[in-house]
């Protein structure tokens, strides 16, 4: 770092670090998630600058932040002087995704799924976030690979196939078969047929392969 006196060069590249570590120790994300700082670079044709101490540094909105916003750094000695820099934010969440082509009817196994990081604003509430949650499903279409996985396109029961019935009646849990009469995912509600009984009830798909009835 060139100095003069006492003077500290704050050029280009160092305005922007500042600006970027600034706005990461303001910006809060979730236990899961990671952030992502990246300062847009100045114009070329402003000049380099002295400061005696660290310029004081501002947001220009509060936290939390868009995905963009400026930060004011701010010079009082030698001289006084002012610089904008914009930083760009990016908050990653986890997502499901297809480590490998997935044809349409196969059968999701751990080796064909993994995690990776994606922009939360394209994350929809539909992805899956842990992959355990739907190993044993299938695929009810083509899934490309590095796609995150939708749990609208898998059926967790899918129709024609033997399903857990688990009802709760005055405090017991009781466990039977059923065959599932139509294809479901986590929360839906789908017909299934109890082996045992021949009856039809309506089920919450609540796991693979797994539906809770409420008595």
């Amino acid at each position: 770092m060139a100095r003069t006196g006492e003077n500290t060069l704050y050029d280009h590249a160092r305005l922007q670090t500042l600006a970027e570590q600034y706005i990461s120790t303001l910006e809060k994300i979730q236990p899961d998630q990671e952030l992502q700082v990246q300062a847009v670079d100045l114009d070329a044709r402003i000049p380099e600058r002295y400061c005696e101490q660290q310029p004081e540094l501002v947001a220009a909105t509060p936290p939390p932040f868009n995905r963009q916003v400026a930060v004011q750094l701010k010079c009082n000695s030698p001289a006084l002087w002012t610089q904008y820099v914009h930083v760009r934010i990016e908050k990653l969440s986890p997502v499901v995704i297809a480590k490998e082509n997935i044809g349409r009817g196969q059968l999701i196994d751990a080796q064909s799924v993994t995690i990776a990081m994606r922009p939360q604003h394209i994350v929809r509430a539909q992805y899956v976030e842990e992959p355990q949650l739907i190993v044993g499903s299938r695929s009810k279409r083509s899934i490309r690979q590095g796609s995150p996985i939708n749990a609208n396109q898998l059926c967790m029961v899918c129709k024609g196939d033997n399903v857990n019935i688990i009802a709760t009646v005055n405090g017991l849990t009781i466990k039977t078969t059923g065959e599932a009469l139509e294809d479901g995912t986590i929360g839906d509600n789908v017909r299934v047929r109890n082996i045992k009984s021949g009856r039809q009830v309506n089920a919450q798909v609540t796991a693979v392969e797994t539906v809770t009835v409420n008595i």
